[in-house]
């Protein structure tokens, strides 16, 4: 069995998934949550581009990761549906995914994310959104110090 993330903790994590995509998880203040990745060989496909289920994979987890950081006693989340449009091709080097919630339910949250290269540019590479099913119940606030 996985050990559950301790949501308190410094850096956020979401387990073995993420030590093998190697995303760090980011929560400013202010602003939408952040899921930030440096894309290397290993992300690739045959194209020389990033593999879908990579771009597809940081979005879900920005999606999920805004719930978690704005709702207090949510045990977990399950990703109902995810629906994502490419806009470019995601090209090795830094990219960031955000996502901000745009209805959070007693059952059901609604998020919005996008995927951007992570440079001055910041291009919009692909945007979607996801639906996530809440557990909620007494469990420690997430992301948050308690």
């Amino acid at each position: 069995m996985v050990e559950q993330p301790h949501f308190a903790r410094e850096q956020p994590w979401t387990g073995p998934f993420q030590d093998l995509l190697g995303y760090t998880i980011h929560l400013p203040p202010s602003g939408p949550a952040e899921v930030r990745l440096v894309l290397d060989q290993r992300h690739l496909s045959q194209y020389g581009i990033a593999h879908g289920g990579v771009a597809l994979s940081l979005l879900d987890t920005v999606g999920g990761i805004a719930v978690l950081a704005a709702v207090d006693r949510l045990d977990r989340l399950t990703t109902v549906s995810l629906s994502v449009d490419f806009t470019r091709p995601v090209r090795p080097g830094p990219v960031r995914a955000v996502g901000w919630p745009v209805r959070i339910g007693r059952v059901l949250a609604q998020v919005r994310m996008e995927l951007h290269e992570d440079d001055e540019k910041r291009l919009l590479l692909a945007q979607g959104q996801g639906v996530y099913r809440l557990f909620r119940g007494d469990g420690p606030a997430a992301f948050r110090e308690s």
